[in-house]
């Protein structure tokens, strides 16, 4: 479906207040009827009355929507030439707006809203907020079918309250040329008149929309109002594009920020608030911004020898395949100290949030960082800087005072279910921002602010989780004084203190015992949350935390402290002892002012571009008879393009230039980088349990070992999560598997080493959800004393199998022989301190991953000398992470990596190294998921040898074309001369120096004699 572009002018209707009214738009004809409007209190009744109702965070809109909109999306826009474009300062297309498993159930850090964007729900009886698209309704504009950003119907719970729910862009600089554009719908057919206002702030923080349905904030501009009289059909049905700029109201200097505002009124008794959708908001501007904040970007070609130079301009012209060196250099103009910075760029996104670098009045700061260049751009960079961190700063320097709750309101929890508790409408205190209407009070020691249509029902089931853990709160915000397992017995009560507006509100938790404690009533928590009116202060303080028992569980040993908002988290400490000599923890809501500043590069890169004109060549001949095809050899770069028919040369993976990596680590991180075994609280997170069987024709080629639940699992390498398509084959209990493989494409056994008890084990039969007969140990490895061994790859050209093992110090190469278990080594994989796992190409060329220097290396697997192939552009953390080669996706590997007690799926540019996140990897019950090694079960797509074809001829064996020059028509005679009647196939591969396409591989079929009828279809398949 085609988008429409509207372009509001000064020519449209402004009203007195300066509103931009567009005209309601009538209904389509011919669409399907409309549903009756339904109640929100009867569909929340019938969804209370539904056992799954905490798997479905977004409660059925098939009453409060029209029909599904099946549109696909179209792909996401091209990244800019290396040509003078506008300097982006905004290009969010919502991909990953919240990170989540695929059944909605759980949610992880990261995503939009670390990034400095701001949602806040003021509708009265609020619930959801803004989240991820749903695909049930319709698909997003452009890119993954549920990248797009919305409003749900639930954003109240009342049928006659307004809906009031907030979206804020990150900081912009605004300046006479800034342009904003966006696209938004609703659902087809939707019942619920639905209304967006677009609002800016252009001075002070612009973080505040006040707390209640009417209340704007600082955001007094209104930009455009989207069906201004909420009448049905006059919000657009199908994605539409508007522009806004200076003569819509959009402010010309300053800085702050665009609000996206859902918002409907239902007092006169008609149902309003459908699902709306927002999509590609796109800020652009020329030069003209001012900002307390400097920010001077410079690029230069990479010198290996000085990787923190600061030399160039903001354009450089280099040969594809180089690297660059892009350099920061920060100053803080402004009057107060900075510390927390953001950076990103619209080609990667995000490269770092809120990292700690204190910057004073007047000072600079330079960060470095080497790209190796694949393509022209013309990345728009932006930073952020600000003071406090995102959300409360922390202060653990005063001791506690402590107050005695006993005296007040007991709280009756031991039924086991969460209690709601109206909060005072007249004290004034916000939770992240948030009013607060009613607190749900827990008895595992956590208060949450009643955000959902479910209300209270907080159980902990499956263990709990990090921060933020979404079992407790998805649209709210949550206080973990001590979330933990308890015995039953101990209070909790509730008490108010003081005179207004500094009145305390305390929850005391009283002689709580906790689960592997004692059960003498002094042995329990005492603890509490004291909230203070007015300064928003909250404060945790302990009386009591040693509890008998198991000595390791005292002084939070076995809890989770801190607090979250949505899918934000700010973890204090999770099991660790933090508490030993810290009995207060006051939380102080941030200073909101953040600093920004965009800059833009040009970046050129030359080079070669294979294209050939067919994927495959199918041909016929008589018995002895020949015959001919055609292929057509183009370039469509700007560089010379050499290519070379039949295997690639040795080592072509190696750069003929040396490259470098600058670790991503703040200074002092490094040495403390690698910990690939490091501890982990297993027993407190869901155990693996039942998962559905696959379906039959489903996807299960990718393996992998997950070491933190002990299982083997197979899964579509599109969704390997457990809530989407893993399947458990085996446990695998304790063992950390760090390597594995299928060898000599016999997809029936798999053989895997345990880097823990150095066991070659082989595993099998593997049938995609049958019963693996079990494993066998095949012996020990003779690992040198302190070293992690990972990899066991099989070299598809040769058959030869080798093994990484590192110290994060040095990495060394070894082959291995699979019969015996013995070991023979190769050599040190120079000045790479931390592989923990590799795999090959088609081509035979081996590659991995350094944890310590987040990088992916280029291993010359008959030296094991190594070579920086680029940064990952994130970082692994020093853990065990997985990567593995899949045979039909020749540009690219696959990438398990953990971060944060989450499982995260990429793909890695075999070119350049750089990482594009995928999905996450959840366990079962949303549990963690840290894939140790993996393994695709694929037949390698290997080149032949002409030599090895003597049935196939070509014209020439290579070549060069100049840019703009005409196509090289390669002629390929065939020879039946000798040859039985049947079907002759062979991979016939062109290999290149285009840095993007190093290897073409066209699959050739030559059918002879009597089996020709059998050609189109029966034994080779034909590609159409």
């Amino acid at each position: 479906m085609q988008a429409v572009c509207r372009s509001i002018a000064v020519a449209a209707i402004v009203g007195a207040a300066g509103v931009v009214s567009l005209p309601a738009r009538a209904a389509d004809a011919g669409a399907p009827a409309r549903q009756e409007p339904t109640s929100r209190a009867a569909i929340v009744a019938a969804l209370m009355a539904d056992p799954n109702r905490l798997l479905r965070i977004d409660a059925p809109l098939s009453a409060l929507a029209g029909p599904p909109d099946t549109t696909p999306p179209r792909a996401d826009p091209a990244v800019p030439a290396g040509t003078a474009t506008p300097r982006l300062v905004l290009n969010e297309g919502f991909n990953f707006a919240e990170l989540k498993s695929r059944d909605g159930r759980f949610m992880a850090p990261g995503g939009l809203f670390t990034e400095g964007w701001i949602r806040q729900n003021n509708s009265d009886r609020p619930s959801n907020t803004w989240q991820q698209g749903y695909t049930s309704y319709f698909l997003a504009y452009d890119g993954p079918n549920d990248a797009y950003i919305g409003s749900h119907p639930f954003a109240t719970l009342s049928d006659t309250g307004t809906i009031s729910s907030w979206l804020l862009t990150p900081p912009i600089n605004f300046t006479p040329t800034t342009r904003l554009s966006f696209l938004t719908r609703e659902t087809l057919d939707n019942p619920f008149p639905s209304r967006l206002q677009v609002r800016a702030c252009a001075s002070g923080p612009c973080a505040d929309v006040g707390t209640t349905p009417e209340d704007i904030g600082g955001f007094q501009t209104v930009l455009a109002d989207i069906n201004p009289t909420e009448v049905v059909a006059g919000y657009p049905q199908q994605w539409t594009r508007y522009e806004l700029t200076a003569a819509n109201g959009l402010p010309t200097s300053g800085s702050g920020r665009i609000a996206f505002r859902h918002y409907v009124h239902q007092g006169d008794g008609v149902l309003r608030g459908g699902w709306i959708g927002l999509d590609r908001v796109v800020v652009e501007q020329g030069d003209g911004d001012t900002s307390p904040l400097a920010l001077d970007v410079t690029v230069a070609p990479a010198d290996p020898a000085n990787l923190t130079a600061c030399a160039g301009g903001s354009t450089v012209e280099v040969a594809a395949g180089d690297q660059v060196n892009i350099c920061y250099r920060i100053t803080n103009n402004s009057t107060q100290p900075l510390r927390y910075h953001g950076l990103r760029d619209d080609q990667v996104g995000t490269i770092f949030t809120q990292r700690d670098q204190p910057l004073a009045p007047g000072a600079s700061w330079q960060y470095n960082r080497i790209v190796t260049v694949s393509q022209s751009m013309s990345p728009s960079i932006t930073w952020t800087a600000q003071k406090d961190p995102q959300g409360y700063t922390v202060d653990t320097s005063q001791p506690a005072a402590f107050i005695d709750a006993t005296d007040g309101m007991e709280i009756d929890t031991s039924a086991g279910a969460s209690v709601s508790l109206a909060f005072p409408a007249d004290f004034n205190f916000r939770l992240y921002g948030d009013r607060v209407d009613d607190l749900c009070v827990s008895g595992f020691g956590v208060v949450a602010n009643k955000r959902a249509y479910y209300g209270c029902t907080y159980v902990l089931s499956y263990g709990f989780r990090p921060l933020p853990d979404s079992d407790l709160s998805i649209f709210g915000s949550v206080l973990a004084l001590f979330e933990s397992t308890y015995q039953d017995g101990g209070k909790i009560y509730q008490k108010t203190i003081g005179t207004a507006p500094n009145r305390r509100y305390v929850i005391e938790y009283y002689q709580r015992p906790v689960a592997n404690g004692s059960p003498l009533p002094e042995r329990g928590l005492t603890a509490e949350i004291i909230l203070n009116e007015t300064s928003g202060v909250i404060e945790f303080q302990y009386a009591n935390l040693i509890f008998g028992g198991l000595p390791a569980c005292a002084y939070g040993g076995c809890a989770s402290v801190g607090i979250q908002n949505k899918n934000f988290g700010q973890q204090f400490s999770y099991f660790s002892q933090s508490l030993r000599t810290v009995n207060r923890i006051a939380w102080t809501p941030s200073d909101p002012t953040v600093y920004t500043r965009t800059r833009q590069l040009q970046i050129t890169a030359r080079g070669a571009g294979l294209q050939l004109d067919a994927q495959r060549i199918d041909v016929e001949a008589d018995a002895a008879g020949t015959a001919t095809a055609h292929l057509k050899i183009e370039n469509t770069g700007d560089g010379r393009l050499d290519w070379q028919a039949g295997v690639a040369a040795r080592n072509s993976h190696l750069s003929a230039t040396p490259r470098a990596v600058l670790p991503l680590r703040e200074s002092g991180a490094i040495n403390s980088a690698f910990q690939p075994l490091a501890a982990t609280p297993r027993s407190t997170i869901a155990q693996p349990g039942p998962v559905a069987p696959a379906a039959p024709d489903a996807d299960h080629s990718l393996w992998a070992f997950d070491v933190w639940g002990g299982m083997l699992v197979s899964a579509d390498p599109a969704a390997p999560g457990y809530d989407a398509t893993a399947v458990i084959e085996a446990g695998t209990g304790l063992r950390t598997i760090t390597g594995t493989d299928f060898l000599d494409d016999d997809f029936s056994r798999l053989y895997a080493l345990d880097a823990e008890t150095h066991q070659l084990l082989r595993i099998g039969p593997t049938t995609v959800g049958g019963s693996l007969a079990g494993e066998e140990l095949v012996g020990v490895l003779p690992i040198p004393a302190g070293a992690l061994p990972s990899g066991l790859k099989q070299d598809p050209t040769t058959g030869t199998v080798y093994l990484v093992t590192a110290d994060g110090i040095k990495s060394y190469l070894w082959t291995v022989d699979v019969r015996t278990a013995a070991m023979w080594p190769v050599g040190p994989i120079s000045g790479m301190p931390g592989i923990v796992s590799m795999d090959f190409d088609n081509d035979g060329n081996l590659y991995g991953i350094d944890v310590v220097l987040d990088a992916l290396i280029a291993i010359d697997k008959s030296s094991g000398a190594g070579q920086v192939v680029g940064s990952l552009g994130m970082s692994l953390g020093g853990s065990i992470s997985a990567l593995a080669f899949d045979p039909a996706h020749d540009e690219r590997f696959y990438l398990g990596s953990v971060e944060n007690y989450n499982g995260k799926f990429w793909h890695v540019d075999k070119a350049t190294g750089q990482a594009t996140f995928m999905t996450l990897v959840n366990g079962p019950d949303g549990a963690l998921a840290q894939f140790g090694s993996m393994a695709v079960a694929r037949a390698g797509n290997r080149c032949v040898e002409l030599s090895q074809v003597p049935w196939l001829s070509l014209s020439q064996s290579g070549g060069t074309i100049q840019p703009g020059a005409a196509q090289t028509d390669l002629t390929l005679q065939f020879d039946a001369a000798g040859l039985s009647a049947g079907v002759h196939t062979a991979n016939l591969c062109l290999h290149s120096n285009d840095v993007n396409r190093r290897r073409a591989a066209v699959p050739v079929s030559f059918t002879v004699g009597n089996d020709r009828i059998f050609s189109a279809g029966f034994e080779t398949p034909v590609q159409p």
